[in-house]
């Protein structure tokens, strides 16, 4: 099978069972809980960004993946964790401007998403030995969106509301 149709019915699996887990138990929850308090967990998922990294180590990826892809995925994942930890801290403290630092976080984290993706895809990492990053990209990249998209749907609810 072609890599990149493995790894489409991969990720459309992971995404399947992110949406059903969202639609039966995550958004009930969500939508009755404090917006402050649905945002610190929709943001905890986020604070692992820094594990791409380990996609510049020695040996992890297959050396003919352009170091520039691998730098961009890589320092762009980490950038959305510095700005989810921000966030979360901003929200932990009850700040006038916690919110900000969520939609900052938000900003940094789908660019981040659609540069990754893009640059990733266009690359041909999928195509590679990816070793780890394979799990990170079928599995916890789908996280990552979906925890996003309820980050946006919390933080317009409550602008609805209010």
């Amino acid at each position: 099978m072609p890599p990149l149709a493995l790894l489409a019915i991969q990720i459309v699996g992971s995404f399947a069972a992110l949406a059903l887990l969202s639609l039966t138990v995550l958004l009930p929850r969500l939508a009755s809980m404090p917006r402050d308090g649905a945002l610190k967990l929709l943001l905890w998922p986020h604070v692992l960004r820094h594990a791409p990294l380990a996609l510049l180590a020695p040996g992890q990826v297959d050396a003919s993946v352009s170091s520039a892809v691998l730098d961009t995925i890589a320092w762009g994942d980490f950038a959305s964790f510095v700005a989810a930890l921000a966030a979360l801290w901003a929200l932990h403290r009850r700040g006038p401007r916690a919110t900000r630092w969520v939609w900052a976080f938000c900003l940094v984290s789908t660019a981040d998403i659609v540069v990754a993706l893009t640059t990733g895809l266009g690359g041909g990492v999928h195509e590679h030995a990816l070793g780890v990053g394979w799990y990170v990209l079928t599995l916890y990249v789908p996280v990552v969106c979906v925890s996003q998209a309820l980050i946006f749907w919390r933080l317009l609810a409550a602008r609805r509301i209010a």
